[in-house]
């Protein structure tokens, strides 16, 4: 490998480290030079008056504006969007470092200006400025009154991006563990160490100068060059970890903190032991919760809990792994073979993926109780495509993520010592845990899942650093008193849980802090489809955050349960019927064949947001495609959800309201003829089951799914449980 990496910056304008106020440039179109309500927000907010030495309009080429000492240009106009970056230290502990480039997104208010909103990407790896779309739905009516500051941490987005192309170029989404990928690792952190060079000096020993201090410390420099004042600070997963690090160092930049699924940076548990403790809970609330799977597995008695049948599901991948012919995350056909090691990735996918929730317990009954392997192998698929799969630079940076896992993340082994010490550090561990720490899983089962959920053994060989930075130097509490601190919590969240998670985080954070825990919601609450409730909770806080302590967040213990699947019939017969409605003269199988089609609808709801592409393949077979939009188009033609039944249609799903409206047409395939009666007992025939569904995307379990339609001569009206 080349050990000079591709480290570019992008296209970005340089920074003009200039003392003028901020004034915009002239308008492209107009040639005028007023500005825009938005920029005169962004002005009135620095504070700046007109006065000597200040850059006069139109003194900018159209398309950029001065925000405090920085030139911005225009690089997107739906939403108004400007791009710039400004140079800092890669080494900040000497003058002769070399500098690297911190690149950030300026989105004025849309109105008059009344603060801005600093939002914190995480991974870590993850550009801020990729999630733009993501922070913005989550500011609903505040992006009117405050702007949106995405500062691309060191070393992702464009920010000197690191760029390890053995990491990059991997690919491999089941074997990310083992010694071939902790060499890829290794080298990734010599290739840092063998990139930029001190001035006049020998080479700069880069790979622990990726860490949160020095980010923290590049954004104060940021948030100083731009002019702003106390800040809005919002961080999601490790973009919490860089929030508490940030908070505590740069306190009076800040005017409010939130920590959306958030772990503590002092006293982490190297064994992350919270995580199976927490999805134990996590995966029987879930199935209790929503009727379809408590009535199910109530008839399930020899598995008993659903975390019970995890572990039966474990102990028969463990003799025999399930493999077979499926759909990929693309919508294409595939194959996948899924192990006990796969079955340890879907549940720690599931903190943050809840869509495994959904469907891994009738996945599992269904392979268990009657040989019926495909909806797991078709989950795995869509898990292990989507879940542990990464973007491409610069969305997000593999290197960067092991570069801070590796220096700012406690290990169980000395970083200190050389790696063959580490080595036997690290297997004293292994022999030293109890093994029903993971129960039902073994220790070596859980600790060779994907490194990217969790990196246990991947920074064994990541160079012995020599700078030692610790991310927070003080003693809790972290932050002042005056400085209020949001922290939201999904119950359902076992990557970041509440369980010595959360709680220890508001505890170290001091008296300001107030925990909210968001019930039914995975990892990242304002991320979540399902997000309405926490949404509600953090626009208001941000616009009134001194009154963090009497707001209302009574919303929070009622969010929707997620709609976990009953069972995955293998036939048409097998399926849970339809409740007959007054007036419905259809049969049984008519209401089996409709609460089918209502199923497979539901099931391409739930897996649209993690497909690569626009195009599926149902169940058992058949074509989907998505057309998006405001509302959401499903097309289904001759899509199989059991054997004995195809379905095509159409299904329109809002986005704003979560309404979906179904019309589909259900074949009945290859039925025995006693089972095709009406009501009162006439013969139905092998007619078609014509109707019209309409449901909430998350209902309650008091708020069902509304069927009408007909089967030839009869009549159908019932209700289903909504998918």
């Amino acid at each position: 490998m080349a050990a000079a990496a591709v480290l570019a910056a992008g296209a970005m304008l340089a920074a003009a480290l200039l003392p003028a106020t901020l004034l915009p440039a002239a308008e492209a179109a107009s040639g005028h030079g007023a500005a825009s309500p938005a920029v005169r927000g962004a002005a009135a907010l620095a504070g700046q008056t007109a006065g000597p030495g200040t850059l006069r309009p139109g003194a900018l080429r159209p398309g950029f504006i001065r925000v405090g000492s920085v030139t911005l240009r225009k690089c997107a106009s739906k939403p108004l969007d400007y791009c710039g970056g400004i140079k800092t230290p890669l080494d900040y502990s000497t003058a002769a470092s070399p500098e690297i480039r911190i690149t950030f997104h300026w989105l004025p208010a849309t109105r008059r200006a009344r603060g801005t909103i600093l939002a914190v990407e995480g991974g870590p790896g993850y550009a801020s400025t990729g999630s733009q779309w993501l922070y913005r739905q989550m500011m609903g009516p505040l992006t009117q009154n405050r702007n949106l500051l995405l500062v691309d941490l060191r070393g992702t987005g464009t920010s000197t991006p690191v760029n390890c192309p053995g990491l990059e170029r991997y690919g491999r989404t089941q074997h990310q563990y083992g010694p071939a990928f902790n060499h890829l690792v290794a080298r990734c952190g010599a290739q840092l160490n063998h990139t930029w060079r001190y001035r006049g000096g020998g080479w700069v020993h880069a790979s622990d100068l990726f860490n949160t201090a020095y980010s923290a410390r590049d954004v104060s420099r940021v948030l100083r060059a731009l002019r702003l004042r106390r800040v809005d600070l919002y961080g999601d997963s490790y973009g919490t970890w860089f929030s508490q690090v940030f908070a505590s160092r740069y306190p009076a930049a800040l005017r409010s903190v939130t920590l959306d699924s958030t772990y503590q940076v002092l006293d982490l548990d190297p064994w992350y032991t919270t995580t199976v403790v927490t999805a134990r809970r996590a995966f029987d609330q879930a199935c209790a919760r929503w009727p379809a799977c408590a009535a199910a597995a109530h008839g399930s008695a020899a598995h008993g809990s659903a975390w019970a049948l995890i572990g039966a599901l474990d102990r028969r991948l463990a003799r025999s792994p399930v493999s077979g012919a499926t759909t990929t995350e693309a919508g294409t056909a595939g194959r996948i073979t899924v192990t006990a090691e796969t079955l340890v990735n879907l549940v720690n996918n599931a903190g943050f993926d809840p869509v495994v929730y959904q469907d891994l317990d009738a996945a599992a009954r269904a392979l268990l109780r009657h040989g019926y392997a495909a909806p797991l192998l078709r989950l795995a698929a869509l898990s292990v495509g989507f879940d542990d799969s990464n973007e491409p630079l610069d969305g997000f940076s593999d290197g960067l993520f092991f570069a801070v896992s590796c220096t700012d993340y406690v290990q169980l082994f000395s970083r200190s010592a050389a790696p063959a010490v580490r080595a036997r550090q690290y297997l004293a561990a292994l022999r030293r845990e109890p093994p029903a720490t993971f129960a039902p899983f073994s220790v070596v089962q859980w600790t060779q899942m994907d490194q990217y959920t969790e990196a246990y053994s991947a920074c064994l060989d990541w160079p012995t650093p020599v700078h030692l930075t610790r991310p927070i130097t003080r003693r809790p509490p972290l932050v002042p008193a005056d400085l209020p601190v949001l922290i939201l919590s999904g119950t359902l969240d076992s990557l970041t849980p509440r369980l010595h998670g959360a709680t220890l985080v508001a505890r170290q954070v001091g008296r300001s802090a107030r925990l909210v825990t968001v019930a039914n919601l995975t990892h990242v609450t304002l991320q979540d489809a399902n997000d309405a409730c926490p949404a509600s909770i953090y626009q208001r806080f941000v616009a009134d955050p001194a009154g963090l302590a009497s707001e209302n967040t009574s919303c929070a213990s009622a969010v929707t349960p997620v709609h976990t699947v009953g069972s995955y019939p293998r036939t048409l017969a097998d399926a849970v019927p339809a409740t007959a409605e007054p007036g419905n003269t259809a049969g049984r199988l008519a209401r089996q064949a409709a609460c089918a089609g209502l199923a497979s609808v539901g099931d391409e709801i739930s897996r649209w947001p993690l497909l690569a592409g626009n195009t599926d393949r149902g169940l058992l077979g058949g074509q989907v495609r998505f057309h998006p939009g405001a509302v959401v188009r499903i097309s289904l033609r001759g899509v199989r959800w059991t054997a004995g039944a195809t379905i095509d249609g159409t299904a329109r799903w809002g986005q704003a309201t979560g309404r979906v409206t179904a019309r589909l047409t259900v074949h009945l395939t290859g039925q025995p003829a006693g089972h095709l009666t009406g009501a009162a007992g006439h013969p139905a025939g092998g007619a078609a089951v014509r109707l019209t569904a309409r449901w909430l995307a998350f209902a309650r379990p008091d708020q069902p799914a509304l069927v009408q339609g007909s089967q030839g001569r009869h009549k159908l009206e019932a209700v289903c449980l909504a998918p």
